[in-house]
């Protein structure tokens, strides 16, 4: 089991599989082996077979969603229209220890590289939430705060391009 790393002074996207077909055993879950340091609520593609139960990380190819809202934390909920290769990376946060007060904040933990994590598999319509820091906003006209109505055209560093 892979426990949650932490960094303090930086800050970290989160997300969750809000309404995802394969976390109620629609669909499969792979196990996959991070290829570099992911957050939860980034996206990537399953590669080749690895290991006893578990996958390569692969880069997304195609992936298309809209920004349809925005949670009270402040986190994006994301309506997939077409998933393509893409599945969403949820590790749920855990560690092995008493923490201090400010790890307990989800932008503090992210996967590290070499870790085996889950990999929702994403389906048409499903839905999931993701904080600012897994999007590239570049496209939009500088200081864009607002996402919602904007599309998803794509996966670059395993953040979501809205443009």
């Amino acid at each position: 089991m892979m426990t949650s790393a932490f960094q303090i002074a930086a800050t970290h996207g989160r997300g969750y599989p809000s309404n995802v077909v394969s976390q109620r055993y629609g669909d499969h879950i792979p196990s996959v082996k991070l290829a570099t340091d992911t957050d939860n609520g980034q996206l990537i593609a399953v590669g080749a077979w690895a290991g006893w139960d578990y996958f390569d990380e692969a880069a997304v190819t195609t992936f298309t969603g809209k920004v349809i809202a925005q949670d009270k934390n402040g986190d994006w909920l994301v309506l997939v229209t077409d998933p393509g290769d893409a599945c969403l990376v949820y590790q749920k946060p855990l560690t092995p220890y008493e923490t201090p007060t400010e790890l307990l904040n989800e932008k503090t933990m992210y996967n590290k590289a070499d870790d085996i994590v889950r990999a929702y598999v994403l389906t048409k319509f499903d839905r999931f939430t993701s904080s600012t820091e897994n999007f590239d906003a570049s496209a939009l006209p500088a200081g864009t705060t607002n996402f919602v109505g904007k599309s998803v055209t794509g996966v670059a560093n395993k953040k979501l391009v809205l443009a």
